[in-house]
């Protein structure tokens, strides 16, 4: 009877995901601003709040976030708490290159050991030293390794990276050098891919290429998406259809390994950036249903 039971249960959960889709996405990324704002504008903890509840119900089990300003790790950690979500976290490099952002760097460190010692190990997923710093890579990788020494010195157990751009990662394998590979990779700025082919092109051409640079790693796709505005990049159009299609073709890719944590990107639009294509990668707050990412694949 057991037994039986069992299969009906499995029967109808894969009728339920077969019939509404499912998120294949490991998880989402969040700005620390709030979407919709023309000047960057810090989110509220019960704008948090609503971001990890939309999160949660609509299967992403992850929320990513690029930089502490804004008391950011604090609330989104307390969001995330509430709803059974992990978090990974992101200190950004504000004054552009290492050297200069060193201070602020090394108080983020205390913010994220203070952050552990409040939500636990398991809260957090990972945390990477600076987004596509436009520095050199032995100087990263030497903060990189600064940090997760000094980590572990403390007790503090989280796996380490950096985030950069894929072909950089490629490109430079150094950056493969610390406990997991946080590669942002989007399809629209090669110029060369369809929105359909989205998730082919990041499990057909990244994910090998970051394989063969990185051996043994874990690898994430730190952000994927598409933009719905804007100038077209040559094959690349934008168009909200053009968005749901990304993003349905990157649901569905995503299947196909699931050690490989791919991030959607971006929660909601960021008004605030320099140009169409750039504000509008947001997924929550327009006119996109959800069933339309995640039909069954």
């Amino acid at each position: 009877m057991f037994v039986k039971g069992l299969v009906l249960v499995t029967f109808f959960t894969q009728l339920y995901e077969n019939f509404l889709g499912a998120n294949n996405f490991a998880g989402i990324v969040a700005s620390n601003s709030v979407g919709g704002s023309s000047s960057y504008k810090c989110r509220t903890q019960a704008q948090w709040n609503q971001l990890a509840k939309d999160s949660k119900a609509a299967g992403f089990k992850t929320i990513r976030i690029e930089g502490f300003e804004c008391n950011a790790l604090e609330m989104v950690s307390t969001a995330a708490a509430a709803n059974n979500l992990q978090v990974l976290a992101g200190i950004y490099a504000s004054k552009g290159t290492i050297d200069a952002s060193l201070p602020q760097i090394n108080n983020d460190v205390q913010t994220f050991r203070a952050a552990y010692k409040k939500f636990g190990a398991k809260r957090y997923v990972g945390l990477t030293i600076g987004n596509e710093v436009n520095d050199s890579v032995g100087k990263i990788m030497a903060k990189v390794y600064d940090v997760r020494g000094y980590l572990r010195s403390v007790g503090v157990t989280t796996p380490v990276s950096t985030a950069h751009i894929w072909v950089n990662i490629r490109d430079s394998p150094a950056l493969c050098g610390a406990d997991f590979v946080a590669a942002n990779a989007h399809a629209f700025f090669d110029g060369n891919v369809k929105s359909a082919q989205a998730g082919d092109f990041i499990f057909n051409t990244v994910v090998p290429s970051l394989k063969k640079a990185c051996p043994g790693k874990r690898i994430m796709i730190s952000e994927s998406g598409w933009p719905s505005r804007g100038n077209p990049n040559r094959a690349a159009k934008t168009s909200l259809n053009d968005e749901k299609a990304a993003l349905a073709s990157l649901n569905c890719a995503s299947k196909r390994d699931k050690n490989v944590m791919v991030f959607a990107f971006e929660y909601d639009d960021q008004t605030w950036k320099s140009n169409d294509n750039e504000r509008s990668f947001g997924i929550f707050g327009k006119n996109i249903n959800l069933n339309d990412i995640f039909k069954p694949c």
